[in-house]
């Protein structure tokens, strides 16, 4: 059982590591050249705006899933019902930015940076969703 809670914790604070990763990916990466974009019909204040909530939405999954590894003793009703909760939101979070990358296809080239960097933050999101959706399942029960 101690094998198996550690092996949790891990998996956990691997999957926080990724969406701390993604945040600052998008932050650092995309941002800037989203609200220099200037192909004719963007807007780039609303997609900054959006991209910055998925920055805060993929730190706080980072702070809940590191609270939850840290103090959880076992699999209890709330933890699983959270980390569900949790690997829905990084589903939610990587379709945004799958959606996000395919918008910046007709942006040109000088937009393809971008598009490969939300393409890769998109695939981690959906990695950091399977880990939790596996630390559910694996997650011994509380004793």
């Amino acid at each position: 059982m101690i094998v198996r809670l550690k092996f949790c914790r891990r998996i956990l604070l691997t999957s926080a590591g990724l969406f701390v990763a993604v945040a600052l990916v998008v932050a650092a990466g995309v941002i800037p050249p989203v609200k220099a974009d200037i192909f004719s019909s963007a807007t780039p204040q609303r997609a900054v705006v959006a991209f910055w909530g998925n920055v805060a939405f993929n730190l706080l999954a980072a702070a809940v899933l590191v609270f939850i590894a840290l103090r959880a003793r076992g699999r209890s009703r709330l933890s699983t019902t959270v980390l569900g909760l949790l690997a829905f939101l990084a589903l939610l979070l990587a379709l945004a930015l799958t959606d996000a990358a395919f918008a910046f296809q007709a942006h040109g080239p000088a937009m393809q940076t971008v598009r490969i960097l939300l393409f890769i933050c998109s695939v981690t999101d959906f990695l950091s969703a399977a880990l939790v959706t596996t630390a559910v399942f694996l997650f011994p029960k509380k004793t």
